[in-house]
């Protein structure tokens, strides 16, 4: 998703609100729980913002030592999941006659995830903090403590899709920067095989990721540990563009991509247990080659983003 960042944060749309703040606020802080589960979901809540998250498609190149047990998720409702997701992306953007264009965000999220108590395959978040370095932004993410959200969860431990309640006093900075890194995130999850699988084990995860550049993103994942229901997976992402055609989002505007590279590492922890990572991250950066009417004037950009996760 990194090469995706540019000019999307321009144009990404705030987050459906409704009711007011203190609603929403109320709904995360008094959501009835049993030993850790909720029975609140956000599903068809009203007001709520689905996003989907594409799906992947997974082929085990190495099944790993034995001995090789299937991954399958197991819901812990004994008690609440605790994380703190840090993002930060940043994005350069150059040409001729033209000044560069510097774009850089970096966010902290406190989540509190809980799985409903009937479903297992539906994890519901309540956003415990919401922080950035930037003033401005720092400010405006106050206004958003005491939203929801929710994930699908499909098999491999992979969400499906992801559900925003944001609290209606967030205003529009403070939505966008939410969602994408929630979003961005989640779309570098990693999907778990549904095969037995053992230490040392290589599979690859591919999606189709539409932005203002449709790409094929192939994620690598190697098992490099485990421990119970604990796994510790190093992953490698690589994105190709489908096609030449850029959108600049939110327009009917179409560049040519004359190049494009994008691609990143990193190693995350999970727990079969959780319904989000508990430790790890990975960056993904890289750079493209945009052409409109005149092909000796290209505009360049370059990004990167990072997430990180840490159980709390």
């Amino acid at each position: 998703m990194a090469a995706l960042l540019a000019v999307a944060a321009t144009a990404l749309t705030a987050c459906g609100s409704g009711g007011s703040e203190s609603t929403a606020s109320s709904r995360a802080t008094t959501s009835s729980t049993s030993a850790g589960c909720t029975t609140d979901s956000t599903v068809n809540a009203p007001a709520v913002s689905l996003l989907p998250i594409p799906p992947a498609a997974v082929t085990v190149d190495d099944p790993g030592v034995e001995p090789r047990v299937v991954t399958a998720a197991s819901a812990d409702n004994t008690s609440p999941q605790r994380v703190v997701l840090r993002t930060s992306s940043t994005s350069t953007s150059a040409g001729p006659g033209r000044p560069a264009e510097n774009r850089d965000q970096s966010v902290e999220l406190g989540l509190t995830a809980r799985f409903l108590c009937t479903d297992p395959t539906d994890v519901e978040l309540a956003l415990d903090s919401a922080t950035s370095p930037e003033p401005g932004l720092a400010s405006s993410l106050r206004k958003v403590v005491g939203s929801r959200a929710g994930l699908a969860v499909a098999s491999g431990s992979v969400p499906g899709a992801l559900r925003l309640l944001p609290a209606a006093e967030a205003d529009d900075a403070a939505r966008s920067a939410v969602e994408q890194s929630l979003l961005q995130a989640l779309t570098q999850s990693v999907t778990l095989p549904t095969v037995p699988i053992g230490v040392g084990a290589r599979w690859r995860a591919v999606r189709t990721v539409s932005g203002g550049a449709t790409v094929t993103q192939t994620l690598t994942a190697t098992l490099r540990a485990r421990s119970g229901n604990r796994l510790t997976v190093d992953v490698a992402i690589d994105e190709e563009p489908v096609n030449s055609v850029f959108v600049v989002p939110g327009t009917d505007t179409t560049l040519t991509i004359a190049a494009y590279s994008s691609s990143g590492t990193g190693t995350v922890t999970l727990d079969l247990s959780r319904g989000l990572p508990v430790d790890g991250g990975l960056t993904v950066s890289g750079g493209r080659s945009l052409v409109g009417a005149d092909p000796n004037a290209p505009l360049l950009q370059r990004t990167s983003f990072s997430a990180r996760w840490q159980s709390r």
